[in-house]
């Protein structure tokens, strides 16, 4: 079989891995930018967190650290075992993610405000009372994982194509036939669009686009009157949605801003400075008066329901979607790069029916 996959972020290059490694035939991989993990891959926190909700995501979480090990030979060699702590004001807000993580198996542990402080000295006189432990979260070596993942598909014969895009999905009398890329044709008998922010537009050229929403997020550098020790935990405000966590003698931080956005990479904004401020102020008050050093923003991109979109396209055959990542693409991508190949290759899966791509429209 010939498949062409369309983009060279985390889940484009999840998607040729997995179906490389599943042997499901010859792979090109067609990148409209000049290099891989160009936008939102290469633009985030870099944070390896697997306890998220809707519980699919989590389990593809787990699934995706076997696999990394698989992959880079040892968990050291793609993730800072820092551990990740969930805070919150109260424990009701935290208690669907501690049952989550008993469902799929994620460590954790319950701790009350004097240990976070203990632990994190910045969130004292903040608002959070208790929080959840998970020794398992930590920081992302995101550019291992993206040298690691294009080594191994050239390694199963895959190509990975830079500098194009995905003009048009070619289809006839309903089924897919190529890709056409900078006036060139790629014949496949299957296509899969893993275009991140842009993954809607692509399916457009079919007329087969889906609800996916891309929204902006910010990030932000700032120096602390102290430094942070290097291997303190990530801290993730489960009601702000905001977080920080050490980088290089600095903090990077977000304020958890979420606003629906055009497939396009987005300037920054100087208010979200100030909502990072007014938000540190209540979870970390010791950081909220840190110098900034510099922000950026980058786009996620969700689903209705917030789930990943893993699988076939029940209006064009032989197109395959591996999108609606969000802010789980590098905790939960390899795992959604092998969920894939199965919907490919025709083998059950229970989650393949939870992120069906048919979920999200009204089809017979």
């Amino acid at each position: 079989m010939s498949i062409v996959v369309v983009g060279g972020g985390i889940a484009g290059l999840a998607a040729a891995w997995g179906l490389g490694r599943a042997r499901a035939g010859a792979v090109t991989l067609l990148e409209r930018e000049t290099q891989l993990f160009a936008h939102s891959s290469g633009k985030n926190a870099a944070i390896y967190r697997s306890v998220e909700s809707p519980r699919a995501v989590a389990e593809l979480g787990v699934r995706s650290a076997a696999l990394l090990n698989e992959l880079l030979g040892s968990r050291e060699a793609w993730l800072l075992p820092t551990g990740l702590l969930l805070s919150s004001r109260t424990r009701a807000a935290l208690e669907p993610l501690a049952a989550i993580s008993t469902e799929v198996g994620i460590a954790h542990e319950w701790i009350d405000q004097h240990e976070l402080v203990s632990r994190v000295p910045s969130v004292t006189g903040g608002h959070a009372t208790v929080a959840l432990w998970i020794p398992g979260g930590g920081v992302l070596d995101n550019h291992a994982i993206s040298t690691a993942l294009a080594r191994e598909i050239r390694a199963r014969g895959g190509c990975i194509e830079l500098g194009h895009d995905a003009a048009r999905v070619l289809v006839e009398a309903g089924r897919v036939t190529g890709v056409e890329s900078n006036g060139e044709i790629y014949r496949a008998e299957a296509v899969v669009i893993a275009g991140g922010a842009w993954a809607s537009q692509v399916g457009a050229t079919c007329d087969a686009p889906l609800p996916l929403t891309p929204v902006r997020r910010h990030l932000v550098i700032l120096e602390p009157d102290a430094p942070l020790p290097a291997h303190q935990p990530t801290v993730w405000d489960a009601e702000l949605g905001a977080y920080f966590r050490p980088e290089s003698g600095a903090v990077l931080a977000s304020p958890g801003d979420a606003v629906p956005w055009h497939p396009e990479d987005p300037a920054a904004d100087p208010a979200a400075v100030e909502l990072l401020a007014e938000r540190l102020g209540q979870m970390a008050p010791r950081l909220a008066g840190s110098r900034l050093r510099r922000y950026w923003a980058c786009l996620r991109t969700f689903a209705p329901d917030k789930a990943s979109v893993v699988g076939a396209d029940p209006r064009v055959r032989g197109l395959f979607w591996l999108a609606g990542l969000g802010g789980h693409g590098l905790t939960a991508g390899a795992a959604a790069g092998e969920l894939l190949s199965k919907c490919v290759l025709g083998q059950p899966d229970p989650l393949l029916e939870a992120l069906a791509p048919r979920r999200l429209l009204q089809v017979e």
